[in-house]
């Protein structure tokens, strides 16, 4: 009896080779392109330019490739497969959303990257050097400089507070040349065009970028960006409860179609005195931050009801100075015009608007708009 163990054994370990060549043979691998502006294979540059796999250092990283599994159910995985520079290779399994989230990393910052050589290429050698840019980096970070000096992979300025600064090309978002007057004046950065008075553009807050207001004395104000794309604000009386009776939620939401082209919608819902009712809207916006126009259109709501007709708005802004942008914003609604045209005072987290009314039958043009309002969180 004792002498068959070891034939026991011998066959136990016969049939689990077999089992597991079956089952090696009954699943099946194959690479995954995450996308073709990387190919097959992602190397350490490849990780550097687009952000990717953070949680793999630079000094430990060689390449990385995706690779899927298919079993013979039909099931399958996708893994990513890391090789370090001491050989030892990694492996950290992928959902679908973790493998289209890589995607779609690669594509906006490649994206990006293409805007960026777009400006680079209308500034040649000649007439860079020396001229000041504001400058405005992916982190969210934005700084006036004179560029004192090119390299294939960076620019290095002089700046008035930080001294002398090396920046990656790759880590700049826009670079703005800045006129003499400009440059002799200062050229802040003073927000992203997200709204004209009251109406909103398409362009939309950053994540973690946001602003409070006070309008006409009597209402407050915020908005904040929670994603790159999607904001949410309200407004509610100074002192709740002593005859205004008032509450607005402001969802929206907005994206960058082309360099200069945004689009986007929205919910202006407001309950006042006990009844509830808004306007659902649609906004395109082409322009730039300081220089833009904007037309929308919407249908109001109340009661169950929607309106058979839409208001539609046209308005815009220009930034005429350093500190001072004029802007007009214009509703047609029932063959009826109404709107308000001003001006705004701004610093760079600071400003000051000032709008007049007109409308058809008004019979005359009045002050009816009056805000201060302070950004914070990111700036641009």
């Amino acid at each position: 009896m004792i002498k068959k163990l070891p034939v026991a054994w011998a066959c136990l370990v016969l049939l689990s080779s077999i089992k597991a060549q079956a089952q090696s043979t009954n699943s099946t691998t194959r690479p995954l392109v995450v996308s073709p502006i990387v190919g097959e294979v992602i190397d350490l540059e490849e990780k550097k330019i687009y952000g990717l796999f953070q949680y793999y250092s630079a000094d430990d990283f060689r390449e990385a490739r995706f690779v899927q599994f298919t079993n013979a159910d039909s099931t399958s995985s996708t893994v990513l497969q890391t090789t370090l520079r001491n050989g030892e290779v990694k492996t950290r399994p992928f959902s679908e959303a973790e493998f289209e989230g890589v995607r779609r990393m690669i594509e906006t910052r490649d994206l990006e990257l293409k805007r960026y050589s777009r400006t680079m290429q209308n500034a040649t050698a000649g007439d860079s050097i020396g001229s000041t840019y504001s400058v405005e980096l992916l982190s969210g970070n934005s700084f006036i400089g004179v560029l004192v000096a090119r390299r294939d992979k960076e620019l290095e300025f002089s700046t008035k507070d930080l001294g002398r600064v090396t920046i990656q090309k790759d880590n700049i978002k826009r670079l703005q040349q800045l006129s003499a007057v400009q440059a002799s004046r200062g050229w802040e950065v003073l927000g992203n065009g997200t709204r004209i008075f009251f109406a909103p553009t398409a362009r939309p807050l950053r994540k973690g970028e946001g602003y409070v207001q006070d309008i006409d004395i009597f209402f407050l104000g915020a908005n904040y960006g929670i994603t790159d794309n999607i904001s949410a604000g309200v407004l509610i009386p100074v002192l709740p409860g002593v005859g205004l009776n008032v509450f607005a939620f402001t969802p929206k939401v907005g994206f960058q179609v082309r360099e200069k082209l945004h689009v986007g919608g929205g919910l202006l819902y407001l309950r006042a005195f006990g009844e509830g009712g808004g306007i659902g809207y649609g906004v395109a916006t082409y322009g730039s931050a300081d220089n833009n126009i904007t037309i929308g259109a919407g249908y109001g709501f109340a009661s169950g009801d929607i309106s058979q007709s839409p208001v539609v708005v046209l308005g815009g802004a220009t930034r005429i100075s350093r500190r001072i942008s004029l802007l007009d914003e214009t509703y047609i609604f029932n063959g009826g015009v109404a709107g308000l045209l001003g001006l705004r005072v701004a610093a760079a987290r600071l400003s000051g608007s000032l709008g007049i009314l007109y409308a058809t039958g008004a019979g005359g043009i009045y002050p009816a708009y009056v805000e201060v309002a302070y950004r914070f969180g990111k700036t641009r």
